[in-house]
């Protein structure tokens, strides 16, 4: 086997992109409450995030590899849980589908180490914060429940997953609160705002996935929203979700993003894409539409994180 097609295959089995993601929201959150605290506001954030390098880079780099382990290691039992659905669904993007030299069992041994790592890793950096490290621990068990109870009823399911996505902006407004003494209200109103689009857009969009995977999963006896109550009702109640994403955006502007123009062009595209997805599976609930569908939800966190770190690196 080629080192080429194990990275290939490390790469697809602990969704690389989502562990940026989660790195990227604890980043950005951790960001806004130092330089909320920051003890000279009129320099530009650009400017105070290269003064503050020195003194949070060890934090930074390993605070962040601790989503990268837990959401690897989440998705990589995600895929050991789902490979019976999977091989049915002809999920060819899935390692444990397409290469037969990956054993499912050695996959979960490698996904609980990772856990363990992200877990031991947190009490070595917040060990005078504890809070941190059982918010860790509980969000990685929480990731377990998914794939072992929570997964298979329905919209609970799709919480967990969600709950667990803003876990980083939580857990970093409390480890930085922390280290800085305290946070003011207006700041954890922020980050809190910024980890409730989090849930509200991935609840939605988790709605949307099921019907893409819904032959497998009736096959796989796995009880989805969409196998339960039908792909059109999962659009639905999809939309219901993306309705108060619409509804929490804008709230950040008033707040800490003060008419910040890079916050709001970013977070409209997310919040276009999300609706633009809805529309079309509104039309048709077929599984080539349900991929679509991923797609273009995909699209939208990246645009909706990435309106978080652009405004918390733009703040006035």
């Amino acid at each position: 086997m080629s080192i080429i097609r194990i990275l290939h295959d490390i790469y697809d089995l602990t969704r690389l992109p989502l562990g940026i993601m989660g790195a990227v929201a604890g980043l950005t959150a951790g960001m806004i409450v130092v330089l909320v605290h920051h003890p000279d506001p009129s320099k530009n954030t650009l400017v105070i995030v290269f003064e503050l390098l020195p003194q949070y880079w060890e934090l930074a780099i390993l605070g962040l590899a601790i989503p990268f382990l837990i959401v690897g290691a989440s998705m990589a039992i995600n895929d050991y849980h789902d490979y019976e659905a999977d091989r049915i669904n002809n999920r060819t993007d899935r390692p444990l589908v397409r290469n037969p030299d990956l054993k499912p069992e050695y996959v979960l041994v490698l996904s609980l180490l990772m856990i363990l790592s992200g877990i031991l890793l947190s009490f070595l950096l917040f060990m005078d914060n504890l809070l941190v490290v059982f918010g860790v621990t509980i969000f990685s068990l929480l990731s377990i429940s998914y794939n072992i109870w929570t997964k298979e009823r329905g919209l609970l399911g799709n919480m967990t997953v969600a709950a667990c996505d803003m876990a980083p902006f939580i857990l970093a407004l409390i480890a930085m609160a922390g280290k800085e003494g305290g946070t003011d209200f207006y700041t954890a109103i922020t980050v809190l705002i910024m980890a409730l689009i989090t849930f509200f857009g991935i609840v939605g969009r988790e709605l949307i996935k099921g019907i893409m995977d819904i032959e497998g999963d009736r096959a796989a006896d796995s009880h989805t929203f969409a196998v339960k109550y039908g792909p059109k009702r999962a659009v639905q109640l999809a939309s219901a979700f993306f309705v108060i994403v619409i509804i929490l955006a804008p709230l950040p502007l008033f707040i800490t993003f003060q008419n910040n123009i890079f916050y709001a062009i970013f977070m409209f595209i997310a919040i276009v894409l999300l609706f633009y997805s809805v529309l079309i599976l509104l039309r048709d609930q077929s599984v080539a539409t349900g991929k679509k569908g991923r797609t273009y939800t995909r699209t939208a966190l990246w645009s909706g994180v990435l309106s978080f770190l652009v405004g918390a690196l733009t703040m006035s």
